[in-house]
């Protein structure tokens, strides 16, 4: 059997160059598939690890601490309440009467006083030491309150009440203190006062004829330390601070001597809140292991206020916000109940709303002279 004749395959040395230029260029192609796939690989990597990058370094910064220096950013965290709560006070409750300055006067009366802790069952006694009037209801040892005429000694007999609710009644001394609201002071201390603008150092008045003592002034502050000082002396075993703002309504008339000139509004919140945190500090450091409270109104411990320079729930200093709710509907379910040692204050125990802790204040001032 023969075998079939083979045509031999014939390929010019043109056509092989040509068919293997088209492989080579087939592979070129390829690769170039390849590395254009795998560049675009990497670059959505590389975007991808970036990033991510930069949303860590954000979150991180976000978290850190806020500087000292950045006091805008400060009263931002100051205007609201905090999320986290902060623990009660401990011991037992804190159950409040009133000791009404006409019951100050002699020792017979203050059996009275001694006898209505005993019906209401309280353990502290609320007592005016200074009102928003500047005047002080014990006597001062003070040079400032020697030149102001302040002392109410002749009619009020702070001494003999306060001694027999502690050592007869076994109360514990709630000495309230106004602070900037002082016009006494303010009128008469007139490097320690707010001032009327293109004035030489003419007191500046609200528009109920009140001079303010300003916040920034270190002259103010000393002084209102030292009441502190001689109120703890004195016998008081807790502090109650009223009066901690700057003024409130129409400023533009009114210079805080010690006020950066030419802030912007945010600027000067941010100043004022510093200001009024740095007093309530020293103030903390003053009273020491005593209990120290700072009085607020409902509304501005709810919002805030720009007497406030936006709102003072940044402060750790104090050991509980005692909160004004006289005549304010009120339930322990609002928000600032639950993450801030909060006291309310009221006008008897009737109106405590079953709170644990309580503090009773009258709107008594020791303005008028006997």
């Amino acid at each position: 059997m023969q075998k079939k004749d083979q045509k031999a395959i014939v390929i010019s040395s043109t056509e092989l160059q040509a068919r293997i230029g088209g492989r080579r260029h087939y592979r070129r192609q390829q690769i170039r598939r390849a590395l254009r796939i795998a560049s675009r690989c990497a670059f959505v990597i590389i975007a991808l690890a970036v990033g991510f990058l930069v949303t860590e370094t954000l979150l991180r910064i976000s978290e850190a601490p806020l500087p000292e220096a950045d006091a805008l950013s400060q009263t931002a965290a100051t205007t609201q309440p905090p999320t986290t709560a902060r623990p009660k006070p401990e011991g037992p409750p804190l159950l409040t009467f009133f000791v009404p300055l006409s019951l100050m006067d002699n020792r017979d009366q203050a059996r009275q006083l001694m006898a209505q802790a005993e019906k209401l069952g309280t353990n502290a006694a609320v007592m005016l030491f200074k009102d928003s009037g500047g005047y002080l209801s014990y006597q001062s040892e003070l040079m400032q309150q020697r030149l102001l005429n302040a002392s109410q000694r002749t009619r009020w007999r702070t001494d003999w009440t306060l001694y027999d609710l502690k050592n007869r009644a076994g109360q514990k001394i709630i000495g309230v203190i106004h602070c900037f609201d002082d016009p006494l002071a303010a009128s008469l201390m007139t490097d320690a006062a707010v001032t009327l603008r293109d004035t030489d150092h003419t007191p500046w008045k609200d528009l109920h004829g009140k001079a303010w003592l300003n916040p920034y002034a270190e002259s103010a502050r000393e002084y209102l330390l030292a009441v502190i000082r001689e109120v703890i002396a004195f016998g008081a075993d807790e502090i109650l601070l009223c009066g901690v703002q700057f003024p409130a309504g129409d400023l533009h008339a009114a210079v805080f001597p010690g006020e950066e000139p030419d802030a912007n509004t945010e600027r000067l919140a941010a100043s004022r809140n510093r200001a009024l945190l740095d007093f309530i500090e020293r103030a903390k450091t003053v009273a020491g292991d005593r209990a120290l409270y700072l009085m607020l109104p409902f509304q501005a411990a709810r919002n805030g206020g720009a007497e406030y320079g936006g709102g003072l729930w940044g402060s750790d200093a104090v050991d509980a916000f005692a909160i004004d709710m006289r005549g304010i509907p009120w339930t322990q379910e609002d928000d600032f109940w639950r993450v801030q040692p909060v006291i309310p204050v009221v006008d008897s125990p009737e109106n405590a709303n079953s709170a644990r802790d309580y503090i009773v204040l009258g709107d008594e001032v020791l303005q008028a002279r006997y």
